[in-house]
């Protein structure tokens, strides 16, 4: 029986992007009482307050009830000049409107990335983001893995034990904080 559904959003649309692979990871890796579901984001229209006055799209109705219906939830981000990518962002803008959604969740940022940083930017930037929102989102420390061209194999698949295991244990910690 699982007792926390966590709901993963991959910020990249590439599909042999390391952190889809780093997601499909964590879903193997997750503890026996922890789902993890990838919810799909290449249909999710860029925010803009026109399509909201005039109704949310359907896909965002859907990524609202999604957010609404799992216990916590997980980002994937790839680290674009620094930052986040348009895509991950844009997900953060649409989940920070009504019906708030996201409001209350456990959450925390995963970055897969080239360089020794293992993602400090992106992650530094996605903590910002929700330190400045009004709102409360109880977060859990970020899990970087850096120099990913070392860790995966060409599929791409995370095939570094060393990181698997960790990506193991910090997903240990994330359950049960996601439990309390």
């Amino acid at each position: 029986m699982t007792d926390t559904e966590v709901l993963a959003f991959v910020g990249s649309l590439r599909s042999g992007s390391v952190n889809a692979a780093t997601a499909r990871a964590a879903i193997e890796l997750a503890p026996e009482a922890m789902a993890i579901t990838i919810h799909p984001i290449a249909d999710i229209p860029l925010f803009n307050e026109d399509l909201e006055e005039s109704g949310a799209p359907d896909s965002v109705v859907e990524l609202h009830r999604a957010v609404a219906a799992a216990d916590a939830v997980l980002f994937f981000l790839p680290e674009y000049n620094g930052s986040l990518p348009a895509v991950g962002k844009n997900i953060i803008d649409w989940l920070s409107r009504e019906p708030n959604s996201l409001e209350g969740k456990p959450l925390a940022g995963v970055a897969t990335t080239p360089g020794s940083r293992a993602g400090a930017g992106v992650l530094g930037h996605f903590e910002q983001i929700f330190d400045h929102m009004l709102a409360e989102y109880p977060r859990f420390e970020s899990f970087g893995i850096g120099r990913y061209y070392e860790k995966f194999s060409d599929v791409p698949e995370l095939t570094d034990e060393e990181t698997r295991t960790a990506l193991a244990e910090w997903l240990v910690g994330f359950a049960e904080f996601a439990g309390q």
